[in-house]
C-alpha cells in the first residue's frame, strides 16, 4: 500500500527543516553583523547602543526562536531516518536525537538571553544584567556547539558506516568532522584562537548537507507493503 501523500509531504518538510534552520540562523548572524552594541563594552555604552538599535535585536530573537524550532524538527526527522536504517531498538538513533534536541535548545536559550538583555536594558534599567544576558546570548552557541554536535555526528556516522543508508563520502566526512569538532573545541576553549564561529559554521554546513540527503532519501524510500 502506498504511503499517504500528507504523511510523505510532512516527512519531506521535516527533512528540509535543516536547510531552513541554517537559513534563519544565518540571517540572525547577518543582522548581528550590522549592529554596534557590543557586550564587551562598558555597561552604559552597551545599553545605549542596544536601545538605539532595539528592533534589530528583536529580529535576532525571532530568527533564533524560529531557527531553534526548525533544528528540533530536523532532529526528529534525522532520528527517524537513522532508526529506519539501523532498525530497532535504535540505540544509535537515540544517541543522535538527544544531543540534536539539546542543540535546538541552545538556540532557543540564546534567543531567551537575547530577549532578556532587551528587557533589562529598556524596562528594568539593569545595565549590568543586560550586558551579562547579551554575553550569554552570544556565547551559548559558540561554546556548546562543538561538544553537543560531536555526539550527533558520531552517532550518525556510526549508523551510516554500519548499516548504510547514506553515501560513503558523507559517512567519511561526518566521521572526520566529528573528530575535527573535538580538536577545534579544545583549541577554542584552551588555545589562543577564537574558533567558535568556525565551529558553528561547520555545524551549519553539515546540517544543510544532511538535510539535502534526507530529502533525497525520502524521495527514494521504498516503504514495506502494509498488511491487508
Amino acid at each position: 500500500m502506498k504511503i499517504g501523500r500528507g504523511r510523505f509531504t510532512w516527512e519531506t518538510m521535516g527533512a528540509s527543516a535543516g536547510i531552513w534552520a541554517v537559513l534563519w540562523l544565518t540571517i540572525g548572524y547577518a543582522i548581528v553583523s550590522t549592529t554596534v552594541a557590543d557586550p564587551r563594552s562598558a555597561d552604559a555604552d552597551y545599553v545605549r547602543a542596544l536601545v538605539a538599535e532595539r528592533m534589530k535585536w528583536e529580529w535576532v530573537t525571532l530568527v533564533r526562536l524560529v531557527g531553534g524550532a526548525l533544528v528540533l524538527w530536523f532532529a526528529g526527522t534525522l532520528a527517524g531516518r537513522l532508526r529506519m536504517v539501523e532498525g530497532e531498538p535504535g540505540r544509535l538513533a537515540g544517541a543522535a536525537f538527544g544531543p540534536a534536541v539539546v542543540w535546538a535548545g541552545v538556540w532557543l536559550l540564546s534567543a531567551l538571553f537575547n530577549s532578556s538583555a532587551i528587557v533589562l536594558a529598556t524596562g528594568d534599567g539593569d545595565h549590568a544584567g543586560a550586558r551579562l544576558a547579551a554575553l550569554l546570548a552570544r556565547e551559548t552557541p559558540l561554546v556548546l556547539t562543538a561538544s553537543v554536535m560531536f555526539t550527533v555526528l558520531l552517532a550518525t556516522a556510526l549508523v551510516a558506516r554500519k548499516f548504510g543508508g547514506f553515501p560513503a563520502s558523507y559517512t567519511g566526512g561526518t566521521m572526520f568532522l566529528a573528530a575535527a569538532f573535538v580538536a577545534l573545541g579544545v583549541l577554542d576553549w584552551y588555545g589562543p584562537w577564537n574558533l567558535g564561529g568556525l565551529i558553528v559554521g561547520l555545524a551549519f554546513a553539515w546540517m544543510a548537507i544532511t538535510s539535502v540527503l534526507l530529502v533525497r532519501g525520502f524521495d527514494a524510500i521504498d516503504l514495506p507493503q502494509a498488511a491487508s
